[in-house]
């Protein structure tokens, strides 16, 4: 980047090159007449980010896929995700197929609740629309205990009415976590 001076004022960036050989891409304090490159601390959180706040990739997000949950009569049941290695959960994304092809995301709820081992996620229990977690919602993140190997994720669903099942048919609810596991 070379030196760049704005009327005696120093320039704080972030160096893609070597300023005399001392720092290499570091955010460096900017030289300007007899000063020389100094380095400027950075706050934590932005060791994961670039210089201009974007999240740097290999984030290290796994995912963990449930069992669906596939009805032509039942009004409730649940999903099952068996974690085969510690598993912290920070996103839920669910949808619901008629075999008509319609989305009935709307129409199933989860109720009671979702279920870490034993631990339920959520401030109370009750009726949840599914449609808070499709994968087009934005910023929806969950604070989920870590699971344990073997540990099972229940999810418990409920569909709001029988007309849902079209004649003859079925309802496919799905489910995918996606968080960090230990590696």
């Amino acid at each position: 980047m070379g030196e760049l001076v704005l009327g005696g004022l120093d320039v704080v960036g972030d160096m893609e090159g070597d300023l005399d050989g001392e720092m290499e891409g570091s955010m460096v304090l900017g030289r300007g007449g007899r000063h020389r490159a100094q380095r400027v601390p950075t706050p934590r959180w932005m060791n994961a980010t670039t210089s201009q706040g974007v999240s740097r990739p290999q984030e290290e997000l796994d995912y963990l896929p449930f069992d669906p949950f596939v009805t032509t009569a039942a009004l409730t049941g649940f999903l099952v995700g068996r974690p085969q290695r510690p598993f912290r959960s920070e996103r839920l994304i669910m949808t619901a197929i008629s075999s008509a092809g319609v989305d009935v995301a709307n129409g199933i709820v989860i109720d009671p609740a979702i279920y870490v081992g034993a631990v339920q996620v959520g401030a109370s229990q009750g009726a949840a629309p599914i449609s808070t977690f499709s994968a087009n919602a934005f910023g929806v993140r969950l604070s989920m205990p870590a699971a344990g190997q073997g540990t099972d994720i229940k999810i418990f669903v409920r569909l709001l009415a029988a007309g849902l099942i079209p004649g003859g048919g079925s309802v496919t609810v799905t489910a995918t976590l996606i968080g960090r596991a230990m590696r």
